[in-house]
């Protein structure tokens, strides 16, 4: 059974694959076939050359040699063309996927049309190779403008489909890379057009950009490996948890996914967005300095309440000293804090508590409420209900509105983790002689936990 999610991204994918094909015919219609067929196969040949290097993932957007190659094709051999040297390279390169071939087979084409219409409009004369040089420059930067723009629109669109994203974050999420990569697009392919026919070298032109293509690529690799490296030490973290408290990795994932959805449909911006993702994934590393016994054991000792207050400054500490990570430091710190101030460790209120960390606080309680422990899990209504209560309580009133907006918009986001049968909880006063999960989610479990160790830490200070 195909869910609605798949349903709408199928619907999605076939919709590109027809207006593609749309542009092909309109393509050939307007500027006609191919004229130059002697230089379609060194192009082929360097379609191809550039599918085998593999793109550079750069969170959900990438860094692709091969767009250099669309790019110059629309002028050395036509819209038609181009849409074909790309359409072979792509083929080859996703035949064994049939939803990434029909994704990036189509967007590319449909934005060589649009970016194609966009210089037929514009130019006071037809874009070809043997254009003048101002002619070639401004064309180059309008074909690259179209294509940006359909890899933007495209790739909102299916973060909205398949992970929730709201059209106008991701759009905002992802214009940084789109920015950062086209403009170095068009004025390769604006260099490697001049080598080809005004200079005259013709597909010698290749040879000589392409070691500087390879270079670009060799810095482009340190760039994203770097950010694998802070994605990698992250989930390092967590994982250290997990061998401690296990089940935390999940817990940190499901919770990571939804304050990320909250945070999206609370519009923040992008940088923001990641901020609240690296919050909740490491918002409990601080508890690496209680001792495991202490940990899973059903009371926590009165002596042990000075570390338990202070673990978010130790998680705190921790990741001031990674410099990517220093963006979660103020929604770590406080996301035991409490919208009416009864939480800690400084008794923050309402909005003198970071945004981040009331998103987090949130989805924390979310997780508590439905992520299997000892059999035992609520049902996302039931979840909901619980967390409508302690909205303007325990929990920002418009973080648990933008939850419930989810819940009804895209509920596969708010999924847990470890799938079992929800059965009903038991009541709040049963729920603190029933500990069974660790001591965080026992507290985001009962609020009034919270205000204990609060109230227990300050009578102790």
């Amino acid at each position: 059974m195909t869910t609605s999610g798949e349903r709408s991204t199928a619907l999605y994918l076939a919709l590109l694959a027809l207006a593609s094909s749309a542009s092909v015919v309109l393509a050939v219609v307007v500027w006609g076939l191919p004229d130059r067929l002697g230089a379609v196969l060194p192009l082929l040949l360097l379609a191809f050359a550039a599918r085998s290097v593999p793109n550079l993932p750069i969170r959900h957007a990438s860094i692709q040699l091969h767009s250099i190659v669309l790019l110059a094709s629309v002028q050395l051999v036509g819209p038609a063309g181009a849409m074909l040297v790309h359409a072979a390279a792509s083929t080859w390169m996703y035949r064994r996927n049939l939803r990434f071939l029909v994704f990036n087979t189509s967007w590319p084409i449909i934005g060589v049309f649009v970016g194609s219409v966009l210089a037929h409009v514009v130019l006071p004369e037809s874009l070809s190779s043997g254009s003048r040089p101002e002619v070639i420059a401004l064309g180059t930067g309008l074909l690259a403008l179209g294509l940006a723009v359909t890899n933007l629109l495209s790739l909102a669109q299916i973060l909205r489909i398949t992970e929730g994203t709201p059209l106008s974050t991701a759009v905002q999420g992802l214009s940084p890379q789109v920015a950062f990569a086209y403009p170095g697009y068009a004025f390769a392919s604006y260099v490697l057009v001049l080598l080809w026919d005004p200079v005259g070298l013709g597909w010698f032109a290749v040879v000589l950009l392409l070691p500087t293509l390879l270079l670009a690529q060799w810095g482009l690799l340190q760039y994203t490996r770097e950010h694998q490296l802070y994605e990698t030490m992250l989930r390092g973290l967590v994982e250290a948890l997990d061998i401690r408290a296990p089940g935390s990795q999940a817990d940190a994932e499901l919770c990571a996914r939804v304050a990320k959805a909250v945070a999206e449909e609370l519009s923040l911006s992008y940088a923001e967005v990641d901020a609240v993702r690296y919050s909740a994934m490491l918002h409990d590393v601080g508890l690496l300095s209680l001792d495991r016994g202490r940990l899973l054991e059903d009371q926590v000792a009165a002596r042990d309440l000075d570390t338990l207050v202070r673990h978010p400054d130790v998680a705190a500490e921790l990741l001031h000293g990674v410099r990517p990570l220093r963006s979660a430091v103020p929604a770590v710190l406080a996301h035991h804090e409490l919208w009416d101030g009864g939480g800690y460790p400084y008794g923050r209120s309402g909005s003198d508590i970071p945004l981040e960390a009331r998103i987090v606080t949130v989805a924390d309680t979310w997780v508590s409420l439905v992520q299997p422990q000892a059999g035992r899990a609520l049902s996302t209504p039931e979840a909901l209900r619980r967390c409508a209560e302690r909205s303007g309580r325990s929990l920002d009133p418009y973080c648990v509105e933008a939850l419930t907006a989810i819940a009804e918009r895209h509920p596969s986001v708010l999924e847990p983790t470890r799938a079992v049968d929800a059965q009903p909880a038991q009541d709040a006063d049963d729920e603190l002689h029933l500990i069974t999960r660790s001591w965080s989610v026992v507290e985001q479990a009962d609020p009034e936990m919270t205000r204990w160790v609060a109230a227990s830490a300050r009578k102790r200070g």
